[in-house]
């Protein structure tokens, strides 16, 4: 089923010709016959009413905002608007609950889905104030909420659920366990950066009266309390901030596993007793303020990875919540009673829940009534659908595809197949990648072979006295603490995930960078990857009294070939037929009745399959729509071929470069596809890949093979994250482009949530400058410590020197790291 821009011509004159000219509110191609008002231009039904409603109002400015931020408004879907019911039980929100003010109005905090740009927050904001009861709606894009404040004796937030929702925005209700976790996670180290902070820098002021005190003189009595003032600081910043380094200095020596924080805590616990006894003496030097900086310094560090990895959890976690939060609990005790929405973490086992068509499967269970397909593709890799009876087990996260069914729930949450699935990512996440492995090997050698210079140093002065024995050993000590040797390669790392993030690349795991940093070949998937993933259909050949019959059963199935049939409907404004019943879902198409009639969609084996009889001027247009680069959709109707839609799928206008700019970078690339041969030879020499190297009419199977066969370097696969997920698993490196989130990030360590394709190939630059830089801060680190090193053994450097000289290595690391431009617009 793909594409390019190109179109068959139409059956007959009668039919309406196609233009490009795009939606005026969410900027799709449309598909019109005449063009009265070029600014009055819809894709669908969704589109226009939402643009009346924001006119209506008065909010034209809207479209002038999204245009200068470059942002766009989410596409319509056919939703059911009998759920926003559930807004109105408290049960349903869970923790977004409203909660009552003094004045007798309702607030709530809800998630908000859709969300392009600022125009998007200024819309909802000021829809609010043009709505009667609705006080008050504050957007937070960094998190995609909303704030809303309401009278509920005026209005319900069932209505103003039902009222986003017209806007093409989603509100569903906030999950708060990993957010209540993270915020205080996030205290307690802000808290700690802050004391930290404090100390150091009062620290540093004593020590700076100390300096000019031993130029122009200080008092004795002044002189020693400064020294006990700045010791004060000094211990409470090791005692309390720095405890952690400490702390993980203990386990490793129980476990006799050389550690980077061993040397920190060493010198820091070396500084702190030698800078205690000179403060009390009154003679040499004291180093708490360097001390209290670098644990300062240490912790920002800390801090800045907590952020980037928490970045990364929250990702997984907001988008691998692939089965919903909610369900419809069925009441067994009434017969015929409403079905009602409850959280899925309340259900237990043995209770009752009911499927609608397009609907995930919130739990593991088993059928107990109705027979439908099931979309399996999240979890087998399978994009055909398989049949579900009465009686069989179905688990969360498929997708109902044809009928409503009732399921007696079995299993919920990580106890549920797909529960375990993503524990299995949990821990992926957490799994140190090679190039971090490298540098704690590294860092485990340098902890030694320092701790054991120190003792030598400390052996070869001992001759010229104890305290200048103890003061180089110091001072080998804290010039040489392996802290940026430490922070330089997961910093990198954690820097780049985040710049990656800011550009809606989310990477599940940090050894992407090192994998895509070298050469090997890439395989793109042709439908949603290469091409626009979003079909327009047109009507070649027959009547439109087949296409209406052909859009009242593909209205029962969830399918972007089904979605692009309705929209030709409604583009030719076609009452939609009725009486449909018994529609099955098969491979290639789908069957059913309606209005008393045997009616069959699909491509053309389908049809034969079927017993479908296929007339010389039917396959006529069949091989027109093929030499038009569009898959031919042929409509039956008791048993006899009355109409063919094209559907097209155009190429991405960034599907070119991005392929030249792989290709110069030194990968291979090629097409692996499930649609016609012809199709995807004609595409692979449209974006320029070597047709001996594009393949088509591949099931998921074949897929798998291809990607899993020996090559010279590593195998990436962009593609679907749904029907190719058994592809992106398999490769060395995943990349979904498509298929939502929820299913890509856990078959693919990437997934590009903005869905262009030159995000790709600025990943695969980036990449290669994030290795570059981490052998950068590598080389950096290592030849400054080695370079301290040797100073510290002769003698060239003094404590209150080394001191100075400490912190350098960590600020030059993190500068550089934050300076370097890991994607090409960072130096912009």
């Amino acid at each position: 089923m793909s594409s390019t821009a190109a179109t068959p011509q139409p059956a007959s004159d009668s039919q309406p010709q196609r233009c490009e000219i795009p939606c005026v509110h969410c900027g799709l191609p449309t598909v019109c016959s005449t063009v009265d008002d070029p600014t009055r231009v819809f894709c669908c039904g969704g589109c226009r009413q939402a643009y009346e409603l924001i006119h209506g109002w008065g909010l034209d400015d809207y479209y002038a905002i999204r245009d200068r931020t470059g942002g766009s408004t989410g596409v319509f879907s056919r939703a059911d608007s009998s759920r926003y019911d559930a807004f109105d039980d408290d049960q349903y929100l869970g923790a977004s609950a409203p909660r009552r003010a003094a004045d007798g109005s309702l607030s709530t905090e809800l998630s908000v889905s859709g969300l392009h740009c600022a125009a998007c927050a200024w819309l909802i904001e000021n829809v609010a104030g043009r709505t009667r009861g609705w006080t008050l709606a504050r957007v937070r894009l960094n998190r995609h909420t909303v704030q809303i404040v309401f009278e509920p004796q005026q209005i319900k937030l069932s209505e103003i659920a039902h009222l986003i929702g017209k806007l093409g925005y989603t509100l569903s209700p906030l999950t708060t366990e990993p957010v209540d976790r993270f915020r205080q996670e996030n205290r307690r180290l802000l808290m700690q950066i802050a004391v930290a902070g404090f100390c150091a820098a009062n620290a540093m002021w004593i020590a700076i009266a100390l300096y000019a005190g031993d130029a122009s003189g200080v008092a004795g009595e002044h002189r020693l309390f400064l020294r006990l003032a700045a010791a004060a600081l000094g211990i409470a910043t090791v005692a309390f901030p720095g405890r952690t380094f400490f702390v993980s200095a203990l386990a490793a020596m129980r476990n006799w596993t050389p550690h980077m924080d061993l040397p920190v805590a060493l010198g820091l616990a070396v500084g702190t007793i030698v800078g205690l006894v000179n403060a009390i003496s009154g003679s040499g030097h004291v180093y708490f303020d360097s001390l209290a900086m670098l644990v300062f310094l240490l912790l920002i560090g800390r801090w800045i990875q907590f952020r980037q990895q928490h970045r990364a959890a929250s990702a997984v976690d907001l988008l691998l919540r692939i089965t919903p939060q909610h369900a419809r609990l069925v009441d067994e005790d009434s017969s015929g009673g409403p079905d009602r929405w409850v959280m899925v973490n309340s259900l237990k086992a043995g209770q009752v829940i009911r499927v609608n068509v397009s609907e995930s499967l919130p739990v593991d269970g088993r059928i107990i009534a109705g027979e439908s397909m099931l979309d399996r593709s999240l979890l087998t890799g399978e994009s055909v659908p398989v049949e579900a009876k009465v009686g069989e087990g179905v688990t969360a996260g498929t997708v109902n595809l044809s009928r409503p069914i009732t399921v007696r729930v079995e299993a919920i949450g990580a106890d549920s197949r797909i529960g375990r699935v993503m524990e299995s990512v949990e821990a992926a996440m957490a799994q140190r990648t090679p190039i971090v492995q490298l540098a704690d090997r590294i860092g485990g050698v340098f902890v030694v072979v320092v701790t054991l210079l120190a003792a030598v140093a400390f052996v070869a002065w001992i001759s010229h006295g104890i305290d200048v024995a103890t003061a180089n050993a110091t001072s080998l000590l804290i010039v040489a603490c392996p802290c940026a040797l430490a922070l330089a390669t997961p910093l990198a790392i954690a820097v780049s995930l985040g710049r990656a993030a800011k550009r809606k690349i989310l990477i599940r795991d940090g050894d992407v960078l090192q994998q895509l940093s070298s050469r090997g070949r890439v395989w793109f998937d042709k439908t949603g990857t290469l091409t626009e993933g979003r079909p327009r259909a047109e009507l070649v050949y027959g009547a439109t009294d087949g296409l209406r019959m052909a859009a009242a059963i593909e209205r029962e199935c969830c399918h972007p070939i089904a979605d692009a049939i309705l929209r030709e409907s409604d583009r030719l404004d076609l009452i939609p037929a009725t009486g449909v019943e018994e529609v099955q879902l098969g491979a290639g198409g789908l069957s059913g009745c309606c209005q008393g009639q045997r009616v069959a969609v699909g491509n053309e084996s389908f049809l034969r399959r079927q017993g479908v009889l296929l007339s010389s001027e039917v396959t006529e247009h069949i091989e027109r729509c093929l030499q038009n680069q569009t898959t031919p959709v042929i409509v039956a109707v008791d048993g006899c071929a009355v109409a063919v839609l094209a559907i097209a799928d155009p190429v991405k206008q960034d599907a070119k470069s991005t392929i030249e700019r792989i290709r110069r970078a030194g990968w291979d690339v090629g097409i692996l596809s499930g649609d016609h041969c012809e199709l995807v030879d004609k595409v692979s020499r449209r974006v320029g890949v070597d047709p001996q190297n594009a393949f088509g009419g591949l099931s998921p199977e074949d897929k798998l093979k291809r990607v899993t066969e020996a090559g010279a370097g590593p195998v990436v696969m962009i593609g679907d994250g749904a029907n190719d997920a058994a592809a992106l698993a398999a490769a060395d490196v995943g990349i979904a482009v498509r298929g939502g989130a929820e299913v890509s990030l856990q078959a693919a360590p990437v997934f590009v949530a903005s869905g262009t394709l030159e995000s790709v190939a600025d990943l695969i630059d980036a990449s290669r400058r994030t290795n570059h830089l981490i052998r950068t801060t590598f080389a950096v680190s290592l030849a400054y410590n080695v370079v301290a090193v040797v100073l510290a053994i002769f003698g060239f450097i003094s404590p209150l020197v080394a001191a100075v000289l400490m912190p350098i290595s960590s600020v030059s690391v993190l500068s550089l790291t934050l300076a370097w431009p890991t994607f090409a617009d960072d130096a912009k």
